[in-house]
């Protein structure tokens, strides 16, 4: 990774944020944490939707050398304990995080902080993933379990949290590395056509894309490309598209909870044109009554 594009996204997403408080959130979104602020006190802290080991995460990222302290084996299995939240095992940034203790105004710290790439090992799934893409649990509208940010590379870490919170389950997703594609991989394909319809009539209507985001559904993934092999471009994208499922996740979720009401066995067996073209139109008459 070029640190100089860490430095340039940096600037970029924390321009006109005045305020210490307001900088660290920013960092640290864009990092994959879902924090929440008091901005009258200037304190964050984390979003109870947050897994119970960020805490822990963070709290090694406070040290330049975190990739040597904190050793943990990466997974993108689904535990079934994930959705578990006792108080004893909450960590106390649920409650407030010391934000002078992260060195943000330090490049090389921040350099540090968005270079982790996650080795590749398909091992570490299970078969709790194959339960998630089946066509009743997709109409189900469960809620998925947290996932660590631990276990997401930095540039892709809050596109995938922020589908996470639609009830969109993804695995196994990339930030991109030497000039590749970043690219997400979704369980199945009901997971990967619903997204594509938000893209497609929400995501694309609302921000000026430069990015190409192409689905293949050979392996029911999305691949995020810059056209000019501009990856700070790239990351930034990811980085506001990211923002916007987030800050409408409401919205989406129900959006996807009444389209949900509607399928039956006749959806299953769609063909990926046909199921497509249905999706995005009760997608369309939904968001229509949400808004």
């Amino acid at each position: 990774m070029d640190t100089s594009i860490i430095t340039k996204f940096i600037e970029t997403i924390i321009r006109g944020k005045k305020e210490h408080f307001e900088r660290f959130s920013e960092i640290f979104s864009a990092r994959g944490f879902w924090l929440e602020c008091d901005r009258n006190r200037g304190n964050v802290w984390f979003s109870g939707d947050s897994h119970g080991e960020d805490g822990e995460f963070l709290e090694f990222l406070q040290h330049i050398d975190y990739k040597k302290r904190y050793h943990k084996p990466h997974q993108d299995s689904i535990d079934r304990h994930d959705s578990e939240d006792s108080p004893q095992n909450r960590h106390q940034y649920f409650d407030s995080i010391d934000i002078h203790s992260f060195d943000i105004k330090n490049t090389h710290y921040l350099a540090e902080l968005f270079t982790h790439e996650i080795p590749v090992d398909l091992f570490r799934l299970n078969w709790e993933r194959d339960r998630y893409g089946k066509f009743d649990e997709f109409k189900a509208c469960n809620q998925l379990p947290p996932i660590r940010v631990y276990d997401l590379e930095p540039f892709i870490a809050r596109l995938v949290k922020s589908l996470s919170s639609l009830g969109i389950s993804t695995w196994s997703s990339c930030e991109g590395h030497w000039g590749e594609p970043a690219y997400i991989v979704f369980d199945g394909r009901y997971h990967r056509l619903w997204f594509q319809v938000v893209f497609n009539k929400f995501i694309a209507r609302k921000l000026n894309l430069v990015c190409t985001w192409d689905w293949l559904g050979w392996d029911e993934r999305c691949i995020i490309s810059n056209p000019g092999g501009n990856s700070l471009e790239l990351y930034l994208e990811i980085q506001a598209v990211a923002r916007l499922l987030y800050d409408n996740r409401m919205l989406l979720t129900n959006s996807k909870k009444q389209v949900c009401t509607l399928l039956t066995n006749k959806h299953k067996d769609m063909n990926q044109k046909e199921l497509l073209n249905t999706f995005g139109g009760y997608f369309e008459r939904t968001i229509a009554k949400g808004l």
